[in-house]
């Protein structure tokens, strides 16, 4: 093959066939084989989504149906940039939720119109996070063939990666905004392969957007987990020069380092309207301080010890290490199950047992995947590069282990700054899904090389292998049913989990027989191929062209096992708006209100699963769900218990609730009921903004229990956290809202004296502010999360309107320096392809 070290032809005495004189080179030209291979890589997509593409199916989660929730607020038009959303909790940042066209990004703009492009071929919206999945395949081709100038080398890393099921399954569940981050993981480090050579204004600059690219998502968590590994990379490099003492070498990594952190300063400037608006709200978030409860608890040690089970649960295991050879190896995620217990009809289930509360998929990277990457770490023991990929992924799968390993999880947790701000262990994996595709690769490089090195101990490994794995292909033919019953065994033994899956014990032995059989079949059959390849019975491209066919098969197999489609028509017909919409439209009611939906039928919009569904009408939801929430909001959920509190809704305007049964409540007025849509008009509700008649000062868990047990009327006192001195108002005392937007409320009042004006909007300081006939005016935190200010005897023009410093300035930064970045890099490609075709002239001419 072109650009890769030619080996001996066969010898005379050796029959030259089809299989050991095969070469690429001879049907593709090798200028046109990298575009072929992109073009095959679009392919095998365009095939294996299919039925997402073109097939009107679609992927259905809870997560899912929250984010295309999101799409009417989003969407919604309206003047200015999304800020704030008021349509769940009372209203919370959008930052925290999701914002609107960010057109201040140029980066950002191009991203969103590429993924416009690809989206527009196809009918499902669905579509676009599959683009990520693509654009990661393209950049860890791009990475292996950097390192191993092979495109078929490169195409088996770059499916691999993008198929891989613990990554793929994050399309199928949602988590999407995972893959923006992820796919830019290989680039990120082919630009710092290219630091170790020479460090040139255009990589930096190509590097600043990919970086930038890399947090659009904003996923803090794996955002984190590479910027360890990038962390890890240049210690491993900086204790290397170190230990090799070359004077060149240190300085060298010292500067490499230092040109990546000022790639990251920029591209966290471009990116500072997300970093300044969620810094800003995270003290008042869920994330960012602890809640009334555990404030209140006197049992400090046991609130650490749960808050340490709660980041916990999804501690990986020593033992599921081997679901990396065999997937089922402790049952599975989903699966469709079709047998006697559904009566032939297809029916998902889950059948994993292992230590986790559970799982979705397998971490499951690929057979040859895991047995090609132990062989680099063994074959290219001396390659730096190896070395490293080797310790990250040793260091990340010990910290998966979570409590379960405690050592190297509790070091991270307890020490590492942010670290203890995330849950899920197991989440650290993708640093291996990442690392041992490239491994995988290189070790195939390594076997091509091979035939020239005479490395006689890597060829005995490779036999041995294929031995190894040849038998116990043929006990797994052999031994089938006991094989099964030792499964069964293990099942019934794991505890409660594993008991409660009895019915489904053959369903789960059976799967884990036919995985036993799959993977050493394509084991023995890949390292014998590696063998017969140094032996010259196949070239390397026969032998690089079968292991992408298996790993294709044996990966595919699997990520469909995990795949739930559900028809898209069905998807758009649950986001149709309900009946108590529709009734609650007839009712004509213009004032400012929220409603709260009670339904106990798990129905999109209920308590049960909220899903913020109703933000997708834009009606005010006193509810919703968010990852982030505001943290006095959850104060009220955890000491309330649930939003079904009758003094919680007077407080708070909502002023219409939902049931599928008659709810026996006092000052709750029918005003619809049909097909169990009962829907209750709340006359105890207060308007969104009111005159409070006094104020005191109380302390937060007293003002949550007064709620709790319906105490205290919210009309006749605020509860502060400081004393101020107001007035009653009397009966000419008005509060009218004649404009209430996202990020603007204006009011028209006339007070009898110092009256107190209570909001039932969330209490955020860092960018609202209220002014009084153009004066600005201080918000208090009224009523444990909630604001309010004071109004001076006589009629007033009152505004509320939340438009954060930092965004106006983060704003024009974004702008100035995307484009700064996209223009550079646009100027420095051309220079340089000028230059490439002048240096091509000369040399035609000489």
């Amino acid at each position: 093959m072109s650009k890769v070290k030619k080996v001996a032809k066969p010898s005379s005495k050796e029959n030259a066939g089809f299989l050991n004189t095969f070469s690429l080179d001879k049907f593709i030209p090798s200028k046109f084989q990298i575009p072929v291979f992109a073009l095959i890589i679009l392919v095998i997509f365009l095939l294996f989504y299919s039925p997402l593409y073109f097939g009107g199916k679609t992927f259905n989660s809870a997560d899912i149906l929250t984010s295309k929730s999101l799409n009417g607020y989003v969407e919604h038009e309206r003047e200015g940039y999304t800020l704030w959303n008021p349509y769940v909790f009372g209203g919370m940042p959008a930052y925290a939720l999701a914002t609107g066209y960010k057109w201040f990004n140029v980066i950002w703009v191009t991203v969103g119109t590429l993924r416009s492009a690809f989206t527009s071929f196809f009918n499902n919206d669905y579509a676009k996070w599959t683009f990520y999945l693509l654009v990661l395949s393209y950049t860890m081709f791009a990475f292996v063939y950097y390192r191993t100038k092979n495109v078929l080398i490169s195409l088996f890393s770059a499916i691999a990666v993008s198929f891989s099921t613990g990554i793929i399954a994050f399309v199928y569940i949602g988590h999407v905004t995972k893959l923006t981050a992820l796919c830019m993981f290989p680039l990120i480090f082919l630009m710092l392969f290219n630091f170790q050579n020479r460090i040139r204004l255009l990589d930096i600059l190509i590097l600043i957007i990919t970086l930038n690219i890399f947090i659009l998502g904003w996923h803090v968590q794996i955002i984190f987990y590479t910027l360890f590994a990038v962390g890890i990379f240049f210690l491993f490099n900086l204790i290397r020069a170190l230990r090799n003492k070359e004077k060149k070498e240190l300085p060298h990594v010292l500067k490499s380092a230092g040109a990546f952190i000022v790639a990251m300063i920029f591209a966290l400037l471009i990116q500072a309207d997300n970093f300044t608006q969620i810094y800003e709200y995270a003290p008042y978030s869920t994330r960012g301080t602890k809640g009334v409860l555990e404030t209140e608890s006197n049992s400090v040690t046991q609130n650490k010890s749960d808050f340490y089970k709660y980041a916990t649960d999804w501690s990986f295991s020593p033992g599921e290490v081997l679901t990396f050879i065999i997937p089922s190896y402790y049952g599975f995620g989903k699966s469709t199950y079709v047998g006697p217990l559904t009566q032939g009809q297809p029916y998902e289930v889950s059948t994993y047992f292992g230590q986790m509360p559970f799982v979705d998929v397998a971490q499951y990277m690929g057979v040859l995947i895991f047995f090609f990457a132990l062989f680099s770490m063994y074959a290219n023991r001396k390659d730096p590069f190896v070395q490293f990929l080797t310790i990250l992924s040793a260091i990340a799968l010990l910290i998966s282990f979570g409590r379960t390993f405690s050592l190297a999880f509790d070091l991270m947790f307890n020490y590492f700054p942010f670290f203890d701000k995330f849950r899920v262990p197991s989440m650290i994996l993708i640093l291996v899904q990442m690392s041992l595709p490239i491994l995988a690769a290189l070790g195939i490089s390594k076997i091509i090389t091979m035939k020239s090195e005479h490395d006689i101990r890597s060829e005995k490994l490779i036999q041995y292998s294929a031995i190894i794995f040849s038998a116990l292909f043929i006990l797994g033919l052999l031994l089938s049913e006991p094989i099964r019953q030792w499964f069964i065994g293990r099942a019934s033994e794991s505890g409660e989990k594993g008991q409660q899956l009895k019915p489904l014990y053959d369903y789960m032995a059976d799967m884990f027989a036919g995985d036993f059989r799959v993977v050493f079949f394509i084991s023995a059959a890949s390292f014998g191929l590696a063998y017969a390849y140094l032996k010259n019975k196949v070239s390397a491209d026969v032998f690089v062209i079968a292991l992408i066919i298996f790993m294709m098969f044996d990966l595919f197999r699997i990520d469909q096992r995990a795949e739930t489609y559900t028809d898209n028509s069905e998807i758009e017909k649950q986001f149709e708006k309900p009946e108590y919409l529709k009734a609650l439209d007839a009712l004509k009611d213009k004032s400012t209100y929220r409603i709260l939906n009670l339904k106990q039928d798990r129905s999109l919009g209920s308590v049960s699963q909220n899903s913020n569904f109703n933000m997708n009408f834009l009606v005010q939801d006193i509810y919703g769900y968010s990852a982030i929430k505001p943290r006095a909001y959850q104060d009220y959920m955890d000491v309330l218990q649930s939003p079904a509190n009758p003094t919680f809704w007077r407080m708070l305007n909502v002023k219409y609730i939902i049931a599928d049964q008659e709810i026996p409540l006092q000052n709750l007025t029918p005003v619809y009921n049909q097909n169990k849509n009962f829907i209750y008009k709340n006359e105890d509700a207060l308007p969104r903004a009111y005159f409070v008649n006094t104020v005191e000062v109380k302390k937060p868990i007293d003002i949550l229990n007064a709620v709790k047990n319906n105490q205290f009327d919210p009309k006749q006192v605020a509860y502060l956290e400081e004393p101020l001195s107001v007035d009653i108002p009397d009966s000419t005392a008005f509060v009218n809202i004649t404009s209430y937007k996202d990020e603007n409320i204006k009011l028209d009042v006339k007070a009898s004296g110092n009256n107190f004006l209570f909001l039932g909007d969330t209490y955020f300081p860092k960018g609202w502010t209220a002014t009084i006939d153009g004066k600005e005016t201080k918000i208090y935190k009224a009523n444990h999360g909630f604001r309010g200010i004071i109004v001076p005897i006589g009629n007033h023009k009152i505004e509320f309107n939340y438009l954060p410093e930092s965004f106006v300035i983060s704003k024009y930064v974004a702008l100035s320096l995307s484009s700064l970045a996209v223009l550079g890099l646009a100027v420095g490609l051309f220079f340089k392809r000028r230059k490439k075709s002048r240096t091509t002239l000369v040399q035609n001419h000489a």
